[in-house]
């Protein structure tokens, strides 16, 4: 399921890159990239966290098992959350500013 997430956050990041002119398999790679790494990364610190506390403070054997459902909602969290932050680049339409054409030169006569 987490995965199907990831290939969500890419479909939505190349459509609004697409709309914002920008290109949208690379922001889609961006995308599903820090979703992945973003919750592996997460799932890694939580269960490395949980594996400090049974060795040094002697929490049961268990706590892996009873705490393993919340170390992997609070990844997916996390994990929009980095993409959430992502796609907010794409929130901004870009303007598209007409500059008025330069001055015409000016030539001096040199008498």
């Amino acid at each position: 399921m987490f995965f199907v997430f990831a290939v969500i956050s890419a479909g939505i990041a190349f459509s609004r890159a697409r709309a914002t002119g920008c290109n949208g398999y690379l922001w889609a790679f961006i995308a599903a990239v820090v979703f992945v790494g973003t919750g592996l990364s997460f799932t890694f610190g939580f269960s490395l966290f949980l594996e400090v506390g049974r060795e040094f403070w002697n929490w049961s054997e268990g706590v892996i098992e009873n705490y393993s459902i919340i170390g992997a909602i609070l990844s997916v969290i996390a994990s929009f959350g980095t993409t959430w932050l992502i796609l907010r680049k794409f929130n901004k339409v870009p303007e598209k500013t007409f500059t008025e054409p330069p001055l015409p030169p000016i030539f001096e006569r040199k008498d």
